[in-house]
Formats: C-alpha cells, structure tokens, sequence
C-alpha cells in the first residue's frame, strides 16, 4: 500500500467478524440488487485473518442461531431487546439460514434450539463469508498492522479519517466499527473499539464480562472439577430485592452447570453471569442458589428418602442418590449434609433427610467474581443505544457512522443469540450503508 496516497473508499468497516463480514457482504448485494456500481469496500480486521471469534464459536462447530422466533430472540436480550427488533426484522434465522445454505452450507437444529452447520465445522461458515466478500470485490486487510489506531471526521471534506497501526491513513465517506467488544481477549478483542466511538462523539455503557464463569468460595467446589450436572435451576438470591439492572434479564436460569477447579460454569451460570457481574459491582459476594432437582419437589423427595428407609435398608445412602444426581456430586452432597459414606438407609434420620433436601434442592454458592474478560464470551456494555437509529444501525451523533454487532451495549445468552444480532445488525447497516451510497 502507497502510505503518501490514501485510499479513498465508499465503506471502511473496522473488524471482520460475524458483523463486519455480513455487513460488508450486505452493502454489496444490495449495491446489486439496485443495478448500481460496486461499491469500494475495504475491511481492516486485526487479527491474521477474517472470523477468529466465529472459528472458536461452540467448540469449533458454529453454533451460529437459534431456533426460537423473534418475540423470544427479542426477549433474550432483556431490556435492550426492543432495539434489536428491527435487525432480526430486517434478516432473522430463517433468512439467516437460507443465506449460508444458498452459499453450501446448509444448517441443522438440535435438541435444544441451537443451529449448527450439517459440516459442524466453524471453518465452513468463515469460508462462505470470506468467498462471498471476495466475489463482491471487498477488499479485506488483515493482520496486526491494519489495525485502526485512530478515527477522526473531518467535516471540511465530509470523510473520515482511520490511521492503522502501519501508519496508513484510510479515507472513507461511511465508516462501520464492528470491532466487537473486550471478550476472549486472545482474539484482540481488547476494547478498541470504544476508543474510536468515543472519540467520534459516543458514549460508552461500560463494559463488563458477560457468558463467563464465576469463582466462587465454597472450598468442596475443586473435588467436582469437570462434573457436568444436567438441567439445573440456578437463581440469584439477596437479603432484598434485586436492584434495578442494566440487563434486566430475567432469573431464573435453567440449563447445565459443570464444576471447575475456581468454582462455576456451564450455560445455566454462564446465562446468568452478566447479572452477577453487575451486581458484584454493587455488593460482594452475590449468592447463587442451585435446584439439581428441579423436576422432583421437596414433598416427592422425603417420600422417596422414607421408602428407601423403610425398603433398602442395606443400601447405602450415597449410592440411591447417586440414581437422581450424578455419584460425585452424590457424594459431596450427602457429606455436607452429614451422611457418611457408609451410612445406610437403614440409619437414614429425618433430620438427615431434611438436610439432603436442602443441599439438592437449595445448595447455595457465594460468588465473589467473574474470570473477567480474558475468559468472557462477549461483552456487556458498550456504545449507547439512545445513540443509535434501531432502524438503520446509523448513528445520531454523525450520520455517516454506523455501528453493528458486540461494540453496540446489546447481550444475549449462549445459545447462538449473539451470533444471531451480529448477522443481523450487519446486515441491516450494510443494506442502509448501500442504500445511502446510490442515493
């Protein structure tokens, strides 16, 4: 690149994930669909190469949507949902998924509503991304030196001004920043991107670690490390009423939970990790109440425990409750409810009963904080949405920038959702970037 001539583009987009890409990919299909020129669109991404997060998302194989409709894609990111409404309008899962299988990469739903690509392989979708940018003629920079140091505006020729690490000025007449957030920093996701909105005129929601596991005080957590406990409730408990949350998601959260050696994981906590680390910010620690049974009442379990008093005298205690938790956590549980681990039903007393209940059905955990953005999937927090035009992406503060994807302050759960708002955000600012282009 000629550093003493700078390129002069219709669209500079910064970060090439899953919103950059699409976003890119959205302004030349409908610079197309318009029977206009192409439009010149340069996307400078940090990393080596285009979709590092989207390669690392679920476990490698891309969970890339879910399969729920739009009131309930709407209602998984909780108070800020509304904004989103017109993005998942605009390219929602179904449009989503035509497009990646028009591109031969056709999708599947499982079980529990995630969408994965029949390859099960994230490789697969970067590829259909990248081939799609390459055949529109978007211009894709990668590596550290592309890097976006700098954004000014500069009113006298209506353009903005990006300077990348390797010094290069880049001038564009629209600018997208789709850097992501501050999660899984590995990925160079370390919060450049609030610096050029905010120097470009935006405030910022602060960040905070979202989808991440919690450490906790409890020392029996280390003997479960790497136990996975299917379809828990966990529930946030206070002394009061919760206090007014940025999030307001609400609780409770049911999924699996896994044990770690630092304390809590799996997508039952990691749904509700967001909250905790908000309200870590307000009070220390905050108190996690876990039902490992939760389709069994208190009721049904005290008849069960007195017919194993009454009929499997002989059996161990630890053992039956091995039959409706996993034997580990059997074993924990009934060790802290002070059942031996020879004990038998015989011996079972109601107070013992009492207190398995208790520690199956309200064991609680005291979090005293987060593995922080170095271990977060996305970040909460961000550019403020009041900022924001819901229907174009376009920003209020210079109506030649637009935002899209994880930069913006929107969450979502694991389960594909935020996969899902960076499609759709950037397919919404692309279409309207393009749209502003031929007029």
């Amino acid at each position: 690149m000629d550093l003493s001539n700078p390129p002069m583009v219709d669209l500079l987009i910064l970060g090439a994930g899953a919103a950059g890409m699409m976003a890119a990919i959205a302004c030349g299909e409908t610079a197309l669909q318009l029977n206009q020129p192409r439009p010149r669109i340069t996307v400078l991404e940090k990393n080596r190469q285009p979709g590092i997060k989207v390669l690392v998302c679920g476990g490698g194989r891309c969970n890339l949507t879910n399969a729920g409709d739009l009131d309930f894609l709407i209602a998984a990111f909780g108070r800020n949902g509304r904004f989103l409404a017109p993005s998942l309008r605009h390219f929602d899962n179904t449009r989503l998924r035509d497009w990646f299988a028009t591109r031969g990469v056709p999708t599947h739903a499982e079980h529990d509503g995630k969408i994965y690509p029949d390859s099960n392989q994230a490789r697969s979708v970067v590829k259909a991304l990248t081939d799609r940018m390459e055949e529109l003629g978007v211009v894709s920079r990668a590596g550290a030196a592309y890097a976006a140091t700098a954004a000014a505006w500069r009113a006298d020729r209506g353009l903005f001004e990006v300077v990348s690490a390797n010094g290069a000025v880049h001038l564009a007449r629209f600018l997208l920043i789709s850097v992501g957030g501050q999660s899984y920093t590995r990925m160079g996701t370390t919060g450049d991107g609030y610096r050029l909105a905010a120097a470009l005129g935006h405030r910022i929601v602060p960040p905070r670690p979202a989808i991440v596991p919690l450490v906790c005080q409890e020392p029996w957590i280390p003997d479960l490390q790497g136990l996975a406990v299917p379809d828990v409730e966990v529930r946030i408990e206070t002394a009061a009423p919760l206090p007014r949350l940025a999030t307001g998601k609400p609780t409770p959260s049911v999924n699996d939970l896994l044990f770690t050696h630092f304390g809590l994981s799996g997508p039952a906590v990691l749904n509700l990790s967001e909250i905790v680390a908000e309200l870590l910010e307000k009070m220390s620690p905050v108190s996690l109440r876990v039902d490992f049974v939760r389709c069994r009442g208190p009721a049904e379990l005290h008849a069960l425990f007195r017919a194993w008093h009454d009929h499997e005298g002989r059996k161990r205690v630890k053992t039956l409750v091995g039959g409706i938790v996993p034997q580990r956590l059997a074993e924990t549980l009934c060790r802290l409810a002070g059942i031996g681990p020879e004990h038998t039903c015989a011996g079972f007393t109601a107070r013992q009963m009492h207190q398995l209940v208790e520690w199956l059905k309200g064991c609680r955990f005291h979090v005293y904080q987060t593995r922080g953005f170095k271990e977060a999937m996305v970040t909460a927090g961000g550019v403020r949405l009041d900022e924001v035009n819901p229907e174009t992406l376009q920003s209020r503060v210079n109506l030649q920038l637009y935002f899209a994807g994880e930069i913006l302050d929107l969450t979502g759960p694991s389960g594909g959702y935020n996969l899902q708002m960076a499609f759709s955000t950037g397919r919404l600012a692309g279409w309207s970037i393009a749209r502003r282009i031929a007029a």
